[in-house]
């Protein structure tokens, strides 16, 4: 019963979050999101990415910084068409930086930790008025 209450919660915000950020369309194209950040952080701790989904505008950048004990990478697993998967090496700190050129849904992974994954949504542009 639990279970089933959190999903239809989980699907609720979804419906929101997609009404006030915009939807992908029927050809798998994101929408126009005019509150999308044009940078974020995520944090990667031991066996977790802090925030585990992000979003950004299209050709903004997101930054990964390295916290905790154990070594991680990031290996991006789905991109959009012609999008590239460059993703970063295995490390224990640092920091590593990528701008995101088309506008998608990014899916990664961490290839040593399996569970440890995350998501950077990209908003295309809004066109100039």
């Amino acid at each position: 019963m639990i279970r089933r209450i959190a999903a239809l919660l989980a699907a609720a915000a979804a419906v929101a979050l997609g009404a006030h950020y915009g939807t992908p369309s029927a050809g798998g194209d994101v929408m126009l999101a005019q509150t999308a950040p044009e940078k974020a952080k995520v944090l990667v701790q031991d066996n977790f990415f802090e925030p585990r989904s992000t979003q950004i505008r299209e050709d903004g950048r997101v930054t990964w910084s390295w916290r905790g004990m154990n070594r991680h990478n990031i290996a991006f697993t789905k991109v959009p068409e012609g999008a590239s998967r460059k993703g970063a090496r295995t490390r224990t700190d640092g920091r590593w930086k990528r701008t995101f050129h088309k506008p998608g849904v990014y899916r990664y992974v961490c290839r040593l930790f399996a569970g440890m994954r995350g998501t950077v949504t990209v908003r295309r542009a809004q066109p100039p008025q």
